[in-house]
C-alpha cells in the first residue's frame, strides 16, 4: 500500500512538472515589421521579447546586434523550426524589451541571457550571433560555458579591435544626439551600408523601421542604449581570451562587409582578414565567406546562410 501510494504522488509530482506553463504575456506594442505572436517574460527587472518555433529537442538562440532586434531573422527562423525549437529575442533596451536599468556591457548583456535561459528552463543552447550578438555570444560561452553548446558567429564584433584613439573616436561617433537626430537620408545611407548591394524594395523595411522610432515615446531610452552598447563593446574585448573556448563555432562573414573591419581605423585589413583571425583564435572553428553579402548577410543571402548553417549544425558534435 505504501509503495502505491509513493508511486501515485511521484506520478501527480511529475505530471504537474510537465504542464507547470512559463508565465509568459503577449507583446502588443511592437514597431513596424517585427515578428508574429511576440511575447514576454520577465527576467530580474527587465521584460525580455522573444519570438519562438518549433519543438525540437535542440535549441537554437537567434540574438540580433547592435540597433536591430528579432526581425533582423525574418528570413531565416521558419527554416529551423522543423527540426529545432527555435528562439530569438529582443535584447534589453532593443525592440519590444525592457529599456530601463540597461548598463549594456557585453558581460551584463551575457548575464541577462544566461537568467532568460533559466527562465525558460532551457539548460543549454546552440547560439547564433549577429555583429554585437556574436561578441555577446563569446562572451556568454566564457561566462556560462555550460549554456551554450555551439556557437555561431555572424558578422561578429569583437574579433577585430581597435588602439586607443580609434575607441575615444567611435565612442563620439555614435551618441544619443547623433541617434535622434539622424535624418532620413542618413538613415537610409547608414542602412544600406550593411549590404553588398542594397536593394530598396527589398530592404526599405528596415529604414521603415527605423524612422518610426522617432515617434515613439522610447527613443530617447532606445538611443541612449545603442550608445551605451557602443563602449560596451569597445570596453569588452574577447579576441584575447578565445583560446579559452573549446565548443563547435561556426564563423560567417559576407565577402562584401563594408562594416567589419572598420575601413577607417583599420584600412590595412580585410574582411577575410578578420575571418580568419577568427578560425585562428578559435579551437574548434569553421570559417566561411560567403558571396554576394554584406554585413547583414541572413538577410541578403537567406537561403544560402539557412543552407550552410543547417549543414554545419547536422555535422558538428554538440559539446
Amino acid at each position: 500500500m505504501k509503495a502505491i501510494f509513493i508511486f501515485f504522488f511521484l506520478t501527480v509530482i511529475l505530471a504537474g512538472c510537465r504542464t507547470t506553463k512559463i508565465p509568459t504575456m503577449p507583446v502588443t506594442d511592437t514597431l513596424p515589421h517585427t515578428l508574429p505572436s511576440m511575447k514576454k517574460i520577465t527576467v530580474g527587472n527587465q521584460q525580455i521579447a522573444f519570438w519562438e518555433g518549433g519543438k525540437g529537442k535542440e535549441v537554437l538562440l537567434f540574438v540580433h546586434g547592435l540597433g536591430s532586434n528579432a526581425s533582423f531573422w525574418k528570413e531565416n527562423l521558419q527554416a529551423f523550426t522543423e527540426g529545432y525549437r527555435v528562439i530569438a529575442i529582443d535584447l534589453p533596451g532593443y525592440g519590444a524589451s525592457s529599456k530601463e536599468q540597461v548598463p549594456a556591457t557585453m558581460s551584463w548583456f551575457a548575464n541577462q541571457i544566461a537568467a532568460f535561459l533559466t527562465a525558460m528552463r532551457i539548460e543549454k543552447v546552440t547560439y547564433v550571433g549577429l555583429s554585437m550578438g556574436g561578441q555577446i555570444g563569446m562572451t556568454l560561452a566564457l561566462q556560462h560555458p555550460k549554456k551554450v553548446s555551439k556557437l555561431v558567429l555572424v558578422s561578429a564584433a569583437g574579433i577585430e579591435t581597435f588602439d586607443e584613439k580609434a575607441r575615444i573616436s567611435l565612442r563620439n561617433f555614435m551618441t544619443v544626439k547623433s541617434i535622434m537626430e539622424a535624418t532620413d537620408p542618413q538613415i537610409t545611407t547608414s542602412i544600406a551600408l550593411n549590404f553588398d548591394n542594397y536593394d530598396a524594395p527589398k530592404f526599405g523595411w528596415l529604414v521603415e523601421q527605423r524612422k518610426a522610432w522617432k515617434t515613439r515615446s522610447d527613443f530617447r531610452a532606445y538611443a541612449e542604449v545603442n550608445e551605451k552598447s557602443v563602449s560596451g563593446m569597445l570596453d569588452g574585448p574577447v579576441y584575447e581570451q578565445l583560446d579559452a573556448l573549446h565548443l563547435p563555432v561556426l564563423v560567417l562573414y559576407g565577402k562584401g562587409d563594408k562594416m567589419i573591419p572598420n575601413r577607417f581605423f583599420n584600412p590595412g585589413l580585410t574582411t577575410a582578414d578578420i575571418a580568419s583571425r577568427a578560425g585562428t583564435a578559435l579551437h574548434n572553428a569553421k570559417v566561411e565567406l560567403l558571396e554576394k553579402a554584406g554585413h547583414l548577410l541572413p538577410l541578403e543571402q537567406p537561403e544560402v546562410f539557412n543552407r550552410v548553417l543547417l549543414a554545419w549544425l547536422t555535422q558538428a558534435p554538440s559539446k
